[in-house]
């Protein structure tokens, strides 16, 4: 089974946009996928255009969003600090549950964390720990331009130190023009730097247009590279 968890360099770098062309491209090839996003806060459970609702529509929908994606915290802010202000704990071994009863069956999981991969979810417990204790291969979305090489060599870092395996970094490109100079030579910077698969993603006009954003993750090589051993 794949198991791919998703994080970014920082908020807003296009994770979700990530996930779903993951999950559009997989599906294509004929697998069974369950995309989750277990966390989301800013938002309402019910929002149609939340990242969670975006994600499961890109899976094809096959598990319920209480399953796939199911603690919603009002407050945009990191998930501990937004439970706390909510008067709640967020329960890992919840989590835990939802996790297994959501991958039962699935040829592909693909889980967006929220933020970054040192973001806190609980007492003692970030997204690093939660990719790790799931078991999750690890896919870094960053935005490409100027800042990019410091903020995803942190971040591997982190991925390291918390021993997860990193099958590799997605350069998002989120303008159709570049952002600045540093466009052209940030993946190959990285990919010496870390010893890691740097794959570049067009900047794609419309996100939610997943027979587009499949074909995009197709042509960069990105859904033959998750597929490889």
């Amino acid at each position: 089974m794949i198991r791919i968890g998703i994080t970014g360099t920082d908020t807003g770098v296009g994770k979700t946009v990530v996930a779903q062309a993951l999950a559009a491209g997989f599906r294509r090839r004929e697998l069974c996928v369950v995309a989750m996003k277990p966390i989301e806060t800013g938002v309402s459970f019910d929002s149609p255009e939340r990242d969670g609702a975006l994600l499961a529509r890109a899976a094809g929908a096959s598990r319920p969003l209480s399953l796939v994606a199911p603690i919603t915290l009002a407050q945009p802010l990191a998930p501990l600090v937004a439970a706390r202000e909510s008067g709640m704990t967020i329960d890992i071994a919840a989590l835990d549950a939802s996790v297994r009863q959501a991958s039962e069956g699935a040829d592909a999981l693909i889980v967006e964390g929220a933020g970054g991969l040192l973001v806190p979810v609980a007492d003692g417990v970030s997204f690093d720990g939660l990719f790790a204790r799931w078991s999750l291969d690890l896919v870094i979305v960053a935005s490409n331009r100027l800042g990019v090489v410091n903020h995803t060599r942190l971040t591997i870092a982190a991925a390291r130190t918390a021993g997860l395996r990193i099958r590799c970094v997605v350069l998002n490109n989120l303008t159709p023009q570049p952002l600045d100079t540093s466009v052209a030579g940030n993946a190959g910077l990285i990919a010496e730097l870390e010893n890691v698969a740097v794959i570049e993603l067009p900047w794609l006009a419309s996100p939610r247009d997943l027979t587009h954003a499949a074909t995009q993750a197709d042509e960069c090589g990105l859904i033959s590279l998750l597929l490889s051993p």
